[in-house]
C-alpha cells in the first residue's frame, strides 16, 4: 500500500516539480545572466533545457554538465543537437 502510494507521488508530484523548477532556473540564467558566447550552437544552457525536456530531469543534467565540460577555448565548437531518447518507438509505414 505504501509503495503504491510512494509510487504514484514520484510520477505525479514530485518529478513534474523537479522537472519545472530545473527548466526555471536554466531560463532564468538565460534571460538575465547569460551572455551568449558559446561555441556551439545550441548553446550549452539550451541544449541543457532540450536534454532535461527530453530525458528528464537526473539525465538531462548529466548530458548539460558533460557539453558544459566540452565547452572550453580548445574545442572546435560547432553544431551539437540534443540527442534522442534511446528507448523512442518508431512506427514503421
Amino acid at each position: 500500500m505504501f509503495t503504491e502510494n510512494a509510487i504514484y507521488l514520484r510520477k505525479t508530484v514530485f518529478k513534474p516539480y523537479l522537472k519545472m523548477l530545473c527548466l526555471r532556473m536554466i531560463l532564468f540564467y538565460q534571460r538575465h545572466l547569460s551572455k551568449h558566447t558559446c561555441r556551439y550552437n545550441p548553446t550549452c544552457s539550451q541544449y541543457t533545457l532540450e536534454c532535461i525536456h527530453i530525458h528528464g530531469p537526473i539525465i538531462g543534467i548529466v548530458l548539460g554538465s558533460w557539453r558544459i565540460l566540452r565547452c572550453n577555448p580548445w574545442s572546435k565548437g560547432g553544431y551539437d543537437p540534443a540527442p534522442e531518447k534511446y528507448r523512442k518507438k518508431r512506427w514503421l509505414l
